[in-house]
C-alpha cells in the first residue's frame, strides 16, 4: 500500500511554542506526542519569513527567488501547473487542502479559487475544487478578527444559523491589529474548529476507497491579532509565561539600517509604495505583552487539540500506521524578543526558524529531536520520494527522507532563507549551518554573522570582527556554492546540440 500523506500547518507559530521544549503556557501533547515518537527537525527554516512566499514554496518545491512569489501581494500570472498537489494527482493520489491558502494577494484569492470576481453565494454551496491541483478544496482566508468568513468557512458559518459578523470586529469597522485577550467566537465555530471538521469529514471518505491520499490542513493560527477563544484563553495562567528579552539598547548600531526602522517602525526608503512588510516595534503592544502571549498560548493549545481530533479519526479509520503526518508553519513571530514583533526582515530565529515534526508510526522510527538542519522547502521532493513518486524537474528542496528513516544523522551541511519583500528596495539572504548564521544584503558590502553556539539569541554580530574574518569568508563562499547548486534547471539535456 502506497503511504497516505496529511500535512499539517500553521500560520506564524515561533519555533519554541511547543510543550515538549518545556516553554511555559504551552500545552501541546499531540504536536509533543509526535515529537516523541516521529522526528522533531529542531534546526527546520522557512525559505521566507513571510507568507505567501512560502506556501508557494510548499506547492513548488522552490524558493521564492525561483517560483516568482517573492511577497505578500503578489500574485503570479501564470500561476504554476507543475504543483506538489497535481503530480501525486498524476500519480494516482487523491489530493485535497483545507483552510487557509494564500498563494496569491488577498484580493485576487477568491477570483483565482473560482475564476470569478465576486462568486454568488451558492457557488460555494456545490464547488470543492480543483483548485492549483488539489483534487478537493475548501477555503477560507483572513486571521481571527480581521476576517470576512470567505467561501466554504462563511457557508458552514450560515448553515449554522448564526450571526457571526459580531465576532469579527474588521466587519464591524473596529479591527485593531494590536487587540489582543479573549475572543468571544465560541469555539465550535472557530475557524481551527472548521480545519479539523472538514478535514477529518475527508479522512472518513478517504478510508472507504483504498486510494492513497495527499491531505493539506491549513490552520490559521496563531497569527495575529493575538486573540482566544474560552476555555482556551482562561486556561492560560499568564503568571508562568516567559516574556523575550526585549531590546538592548545600541544593539542595532552595528546592523544594517532595516533594524533601526523596524523598531521606529518608519521604513522610508525601503517601502515601494504598498508598505513595507515586516517586523515593527514594540511601542505599539507596550503594557500588554503577556496578553499576547497568553493568547498566543492558547491559540496553540487549542489548535493542538483539534489536531488530536484529526489524529483520533486516523486512528478510528485504520489509517494511521500507513499516514506519514508533518506539523509545520510558514514562519516564525518575534513576540517582542529584540523589541520587535512580527515576521520579515529580522534575521533572528525568532523569525526564521520553525516547528517541524514528522510522525509515521508505521513508517518510520521514533528518533525524538534532530539537529539535522532542514527548510520547508525540502518537503515537496521528501513527500514525492516517500510516496514513490517520480520527481518533476525543478526542484530545488532536498530529500529528507534519509533522516527520517534513521539512515543518517543529516542530509544537507547548510541551508538558506531569503527575503525580498519589495522588488526593487530590499533583498536579504541568510544562511544558517550547523554553528554559525550569515546575512548579506543586496544594497551594502556589510552584513551580519552570528556564532550560534555561542550566541543563539544573535546579540554579538561578527561581521567586522578580525578574528572572525576567515569564518565569515568561507561562508560566504559556501553560500554562493549553495546558490549555484540549487539553480533548478526547468527541461533536461537530450542530445549535443
Amino acid at each position: 500500500m502506497r503511504p497516505n500523506i496529511l500535512l499539517i500547518t500553521s500560520d506564524q507559530h515561533r519555533f519554541d511554542h511547543l510543550g515538549s521544549l518545556g516553554t511555559p503556557g504551552f500545552v501541546t501533547p499531540n504536536l509533543d506526542r509526535m515529537a516523541r515518537e516521529g522526528v522533531h527537525f529542531n534546526r527546520a527554516y522557512t525559505p521566507c519569513p513571510i507568507c505567501t512566499p512560502t506556501r508557494v514554496s510548499l506547492l513548488t518545491g522552490q524558493y521564492p527567488s525561483r517560483h516568482g512569489a517573492y511577497s505578500i501581494g503578489v500574485s503570479l500570472k501564470p500561476f504554476p501547473t507543475v504543483t506538489l498537489p497535481s503530480v501525486l494527482s498524476a500519480a494516482g493520489y487523491h489530493t485535497a487542502l483545507f483552510g487557509k491558502h494564500h498563494f496569491v494577494r488577498r484580493d485576487d484569492e477568491i477570483e483565482h479559487i473560482s475564476g470569478m470576481k465576486n462568486p454568488p453565494p451558492e457557488f460555494w454551496e456545490t464547488w470543492n475544487g480543483p483548485y492549483v491541483g488539489f483534487d478537493e478544496f475548501q477555503a477560507n482566508t483572513g486571521h481571527t478578527i480581521n476576517n470576512v468568513p470567505e467561501a466554504h468557512y462563511r457557508l458552514f458559518l450560515e448553515r449554522a444559523g448564526v450571526d457571526y459578523k459580531p465576532w469579527f470586529h474588521v466587519m464591524r469597522d473596529d479591527y485593531s491589529r494590536f487587540e489582543v485577550g479573549r475572543w468571544d467566537i465560541p469555539q465550535e465555530y472557530h475557524d481551527s474548529s472548521w480545519v479539523a471538521q472538514v478535514t477529518n469529514d475527508y479522512l472518513h471518505r478517504r478510508a472507504e476507497t483504498g486510494q492513497p491520499w495527499f491531505c493539506w490542513a491549513s490552520f490559521q493560527d496563531p497569527h495575529e491579532p493575538m486573540v482566544c477563544p474560552d476555555p482556551w484563553y482562561s486556561q492560560v495562567n499568564p503568571d508562568e509565561l516567559r516574556l523575550y528579552e526585549d531590546y538592548r539598547e545600541g544593539e542595532f548600531d552595528d546592523r544594517h539600517p532595516i533594524y533601526r526602522c523596524m523598531r521606529e517602525s518608519k521604513f522610508g526608503r525601503f517601502d515601494d509604495g504598498h508598505g513595507f512588510p515586516s517586523c515593527f516595534g514594540d511601542f505599539e503592544r507596550k503594557g500588554i505583552e503577556r496578553d499576547s502571549l497568553r493568547a498566543t498560548a492558547g491559540m496553540v493549545n487549542f489548535m493542538d487539540d483539534r489536531i488530536g481530533a484529526i489524529f483520533k479519526t486516523l486512528e478510528e479509520t485504520g489509517q494511521l500506521e500507513n499516514t506519514l503526518i508533518v506539523y509545520t508553519t510558514d514562519h516564525g513571530e518575534m513576540h517582542g524578543q529584540h523589541g520587535l514583533w512580527g515576521k520579515g526582515a529580522a534575521a533572528y530565529e525568532g523569525c526564521q526558524r520553525v516547528p517541524l515534526l514528522a510522525w509515521a508510526p508505521g513508517l518510520i522510527p521514533a528518533t525524538g529531536k534532530t539537529e539535522a538542519l532542514a527548510n520547508l522547502v525540502d518537503l515537496p521532493r521528501t513527500f514525492l520520494n516517500f510516496a514513490g513518486v517520480e520527481e518533476p524537474t525543478g526542484l530545488q528542496g532536498v530529500d529528507l527522507g534519509p533522516v527520517l528513516r534513521r539512515e543518517t544523522e543529516t542530509v544537507q551541511d547548510a541551508v538558506t532563507v531569503e527575503l525580498r519583500p519589495t522588488y526593487e528596495t530590499f533583498y536579504q539572504q541568510t544562511l544558517v549551518t550547523a554553528s554559525h548564521k550569515l546575512i548579506v544584503y543586496q544594497d551594502t558590502d556589510d552584513g551580519e554573522l552570528y556564532d550560534l553556539d555561542a550566541d543563539p539569541d544573535q546579540y554579538r554580530n561578527l561581521w567586522s570582527d578580525a578574528a572572525s574574518r576567515d569564518t565569515r569568508d568561507a561562508l560566504v563562499r559556501r553560500l554562493v556554492r549553495l546558490n549555484l547548486e540549487r539553480e533548478a534547471h526547468s527541461q533536461r539535456r537530450v542530445s549535443f546540440a
